[in-house]
């Protein structure tokens, strides 16, 4: 065989031999990637409830029934409450929150709304959040003479004047009642409370303010009389309740008024003076009980029983008068003084 002819051979068989390979090749599926994995869920976002925002000024009113009893929560403002002739709620915020009247209740009578809630409105959030406490640099609200009002909240300081009944408890913060005619109750934590002209069942509790009441009597028999702050003075002057009991943990305790026939007086403190200024008819059957202090009356006091040994604590029991009604004084660290007005 030529030279020529052998490499004619071996062309062929190259070329058949790459044609063979390349068919191979070709036969063979390529592997598939790996599977992407599936994405965990998303988990849904939750918005948060945005508080209610300061709106500047914001005034509401509706006719109510005149025997409304009115509740809010404020938990930072000045808030003033007055009576007014008109069977109408007004209300005004100013550099507040916006808010909203929530009938309770209507009267059976008038059909008028006769227990409401006022509630705090965010109206700038889409989602119209409420809240239950509404903010405000003052509060203003006007409404019926007979109304009730019952206010709870964090820092805020009240005055009430003219209202049928008062229920507050706050933090923080002096509450001041006027011409209240059927009963009050304050838990005033770190503030003073002062009540004037007002009348019905009363309980004043103070952390640590001092507690001033002047001119107050029950509204009906058996109203009690109940006074207590922690780290605060009591004074009080012309109480016509006939049960009085009154105490300081650390303050003095100043009374100045009659003790009525047939009527339970009980002032004490652990550390400060008792100073009672009561007039020359009274009559009542005392009892002194001191520590570190001494007792001393300005008006005769017939004794009836005496400890004063040399144990810490002293216990004199006397009669003023006929004894007609019950006195009751204790001081751990302080004096026990009866003196005429």
């Amino acid at each position: 065989m030529t030279a020529s002819g052998r490499k004619l051979i071996y062309g062929v068989v190259l070329v058949g031999s790459l044609l063979a390979f390349s068919l191979l090749v070709a036969g063979q599926a390529a592997p598939a990637p790996p599977a992407t994995p599936a994405p965990f869920p998303k988990k849904p976002v939750e918005l948060p409830v945005t508080p209610p925002s300061s709106t500047g000024s914001v005034e509401r009113s509706m006719k109510v029934d005149p025997a409304l009893n009115l509740s809010l929560c404020v938990s930072e403002a000045s808030l003033k409450v007055n009576s007014w002739n008109r069977n109408e709620l007004r209300v005004f915020v100013r550099d507040g929150s916006d808010f909203e009247f929530k009938t309770q209740q209507t009267s059976p009578k008038t059909g008028e709304p006769v227990w409401i809630l006022i509630n705090a409105v965010n109206s700038r959030s889409k989602l119209n959040t409420r809240s239950e406490c509404i903010n405000g640099g003052e509060i203003e609200i006007d409404l019926p003479a007979n109304a009730s009002v019952n206010v709870k909240g964090q820092e805020v300081t009240s005055n009430i004047d003219g209202v049928r009944k008062v229920s507050v408890k706050i933090i923080a913060g002096n509450t001041f009642i006027r011409n209240v005619t059927e009963g009050i109750t304050v838990s005033g934590g770190q503030g003073g409370i002062a009540v004037e002209n007002s009348y019905g069942a009363m309980s004043l509790d103070s952390t640590t303010g001092n507690i001033v009441v002047f001119e107050a009597g029950p509204s009906d028999i058996g109203d009690t009389f109940r006074a207590k702050t922690n780290g605060g003075a009591i004074s009080l002057e012309k109480i016509s309740h006939r049960q009085l009991e009154v105490n300081s943990i650390s303050g003095s305790v100043n009374y100045s008024g009659t003790l009525l026939k047939g009527g339970s007086y009980s002032f004490g403190t652990s550390n400060g003076s008792i100073r009672l200024a009561l007039p020359q008819d009274t009559s009542c059957t005392v009892s002194a009980t001191y520590g570190f202090g001494k007792f001393n009356s300005d008006l005769p006091v017939e004794t009836l029983t005496e400890n004063i040994s040399e144990g810490p604590v002293k216990i004199t029991v006397g009669r003023i008068g006929s004894g007609d009604a019950i006195l009751r004084v204790t001081t751990i660290n302080g004096s026990i003084s009866i003196k005429k007005p």
